[in-house]
């Protein structure tokens, strides 16, 4: 069934099907029947479903109906997404067409799975690319979809169908496993993949990575820019305003204007300084012409209302006439027209949008839905700030807590944000309803779409390095490490995208060894490594390629400084008999309650509480050790948990170290006010439950292991009713 981003919505939307005429439920009572019966005349004449509103979306066999379908599944969707039965514009053979249209209503409407529109979109269009070659053979049913003849034009070439690709494989198993109800005969017997056919899924098309210089460059503009910016956010609203309010300060100047005898000739016509710069403006200019001429001794507010209402352009030469105040100075920018608030705008935003995404590796779709009350928050853990971006683009299921997207970013990044926030709220206000971050400053200052979005960093980056981009030997270099199969020319400038920026996050952040591929796979959001992984490729090619930098070799060795101390300074503890808890820990200090021997005094271990000690195991690979949060520490190469740290895994995991209990703490006092907050707002489920339960039994655990005093969490009874209790099977 049609899953949306907004619940609340879905919720109406779905009960907009009910009690339709003399139906309980149209879904149910009419349109599954008609469905399984397979009988197009009935079918093409029933509505597709209705409004929230109760309004029929149109009926089954209209095409222009289904081709208008978004706006009532995703009110506020960032880009287009067209369901349209036909071929490039052309008629899809009848029977083909209507089947393509059950597939789609059985997933929309009568599926036990959720699907996304953007997923209905997908599969209508992955599907589409059969009904060619089925009607090439003299087929119009996709039961003729079966293994031998997939097989055959996968082996043959017969088709354009790509069969090293993906999407053909999708668009076929949504038959399969959308079969039953379906009014056709689906002869797949078996979600298909490309090794069936003997064959592999190429590479998905790489985005390049900025070469080093280029992107050392990129951040030290923006970091400048995003720095000097800061220091104005308060202003920078009136530049924000400045925008917003332009044409109406202008209008009332013109009302004033018209109503005055100085705009009559002699003749009595009016003299109108209007821009006729396009064919809608025309229209404007002619429709608030034609009103105000209509009006009997018309007065200044009644002239605003229509300047107001009908939007005519004032020609920009005459613009002072009209709009007195115009200068306006903010820190060492000062603008005297629109044209050059825009800039100031666009110049701005855009690097502030460039130097965002470069240090968070966000998409421009996460970017378009920041948060606009909470889009950024700060956390001091063991005395050091951590910024946090959020992006509303929660994965929301019912009985269970919706997740903001979080990105972890510097205090550069925090500050872009920031400004980012005092430049576009003023124009959010023109707009209460608007939920959107980012809005336009050209005409009514509505939202800006996703395209529009990546095209504001794009040019910015252009501008700030200019000349620059032209390659030099160096970036070749670069550009064939991460990209070898790409040719690039010296000289030639580079070409820049947006999502370059994403996968340069990655790249440099592998390939200097910033952090590791479930840290990435985390900040990222990705639902499995291998994304992440491909994001990262080619980083290892670089790892060698940087061993032969100074710097490299500098943050190399540091690297190995600071493991080897958080080693020696574990091991003291151990040696001065403290509490160390986590499996490891336990464990060794149960190896020196059993032997007779001191093992740091006899120096059997080659002197553990030696700092060169540490260093020549780390250097030699004997040991590793990483940190998975504040005080908890795991010795193990294959530990995925370097972020979002499961507690209950660490408290015996016999490759962890936990030396302190800040986070444990903070873990339990998180889980007891997530369970509360869920007892009193009615949202307690047995998931939720049993999550606050585990983290915060687990909490206490460690705590218990370091030997500190604390109060134990009392579970209402509301919890533990919930809680299935130990050694019960049935």
């Amino acid at each position: 069934m049609i899953k949306l981003s907004d619940l609340k919505y879905q919720s109406k939307l779905l009960k907009a099907q009910e009690n339709v005429g003399a139906h309980a439920n149209y879904l149910i009572d009419v349109l599954k029947p008609a469905l399984e019966r397979g009988d197009w005349d009935e079918l093409e004449n029933l509505d597709i479903g209705f409004t929230v509103t109760g309004k029929s979306l149109g009926k089954i066999g209209d095409n222009t109906a289904w081709k208008s379908l978004q706006p009532y599944f995703e009110p506020r969707a960032t880009q287009t997404l067209t369901l349209d039965f036909t071929l490039d514009g052309k008629v899809i053979e009848r029977n083909l067409k209507n089947q393509l249209i059950s597939l789609v209503l059985k997933m929309m409407w009568l599926s036990p799975r959720d699907y996304s529109f953007n997923t209905l979109y997908a599969a209508l269009n992955d599907l589409k690319k059969v009904i060619t070659p089925l009607l090439d053979e003299g087929c119009n049913t996709l039961s003729s979809l079966d293994f031998d003849r997939l097989e055959s034009w996968a082996l043959t070439g017969f088709t354009d169908i790509d069969f090293e690709r993906e999407n053909i494989y999708t668009g076929l198993n949504r038959l399969y496993t959308e079969a039953r109800g379906l009014p056709f005969e689906v002869k797949l017997n078996k979600k298909l993949n490309a090794a069936d056919f003997g064959l592999t899924i190429k590479d998905a098309e790489q985005y390049t990575v900025i070469p080093q210089r280029l992107y050392f460059a990129g951040l030290q503009e923006s970091e400048i820019l995003i720095t000097d910016a800061y220091a104005l956010r308060d202003e920078l609203e009136q530049l924000s305003q400045y925008i917003a309010t332009y044409s109406d300060t202008a209008y009332q100047g013109y009302a004033k204007y018209l109503v005055s005898d100085k705009a009559r000739f002699k003749n009595g016509t009016i003299r109108w300084y209007f821009s006729k710069t396009s064919k809608g403006n025309k229209q404007r200019i002619l429709a608030f012409q034609a009103a105000f001429l209509a009006l009997h001794s018309p007065n200044e507010e009644e002239t605003l209302t229509l300047l107001q209402r009908h939007k005519p352009e004032i020609h920009n030469d005459y613009i002072d006439t009209f709009h007195t105040k115009r200068e306006l100075t903010i820190g060492p920018w000062t603008i005297t027209n629109l044209r050059e608030a825009q800039s100031l705008f666009k110049h701005l935003n855009g690097g502030c949008l460039w130097g965002l995404m470069a240090r968070t590796g966000m998409r421009a779709d996460e970017m378009y839905h920041l948060n606009t009350a909470q889009g950024c928050t700060t956390e001091v853990i063991k005395r050091q700030k951590i910024h946090v971006i959020h992006a509303d683009l929660s994965k929301t299921t019912k009985g269970a807590q919706s997740i903001q997207d979080e990105f972890v970013t510097t205090e550069t990044g925090m500050k872009a944000y920031e400004v980012l926030q005092a430049l576009h709220t003023p124009l959010r206000k023109v707009h209460p309803n608007s939920q959107s971050f980012f809005h336009k400053i050209t005409e009514d200052c509505s939202e800006v779409t996703k395209k529009q979005l990546g095209k504001h960093s794009q040019a910015w980056f252009e501008k700030a390095l200019g000349k620059a981009l032209a390659l030099t030997n160096e970036d070749i270099v670069d550009l064939k490490t991460s990209a070898p199969n790409l040719s690039f020319t010296v000289g030639q400038d580079y070409v820049f995208t947006g999502h370059q920026l994403r996968r340069s996050f990655a790249y440099y952040l592998i390939g200097f060894e910033l952090c590791g591929f479930p840290q990435l796979k985390q900040q990222f959001s990705h639902i499995s490594i291998a994304m992440t992984r491909h994001y990262a490729k080619n980083a290892s090619k670089f790892q060698k390629l940087r061993k032969q930098k100074t710097l490299a070799n500098a943050i190399d060795e540091e690297r190995v400084n600071q493991q080897a101390q958080v080693y020696l300074n574990i091991y003291q503890k151990l040696a001065n008999k403290e509490r160390v808890a986590g499996g490891k820990g336990k464990e060794f200090a149960k190896n020196m309650m059993r032997t007779d021997r001191n093992l740091f005094k006899d120096k059997v271990d080659n002197d553990m509480l030696s700092l060169n000690y540490w260093k020549k195991q780390i250097r030699t690979q004997n040991r590793h050790i990483h940190a998975v949060a504040p005080g908890i520490y795991c010795t193990s190469t294959s530990c995925s948990l370097r972020t979002q740290v499961n507690l209950i895994e660490c408290v015996d995991c016999m490759n962890d170290f936990i030396v302190d209990a800040v986070f444990a703490e903070a873990k339990r006092k998180e889980a007891e006010i997530h369970m509360l907050y869920d007892i009193e707002n009615d949202e307690l489920t047995p998931q939720t439950a049993s999550e606050s339960y585990i983290k915060i039994q687990a909490a206490e655990r460690i705590l218990r292991d370091l030997d500190i005093d604390f109060e134990p969490v009392t579970f209402p009874d509301e919890v533990t009713n919930m809680l299935i209790p130990y050694g019960v099977t049935s």
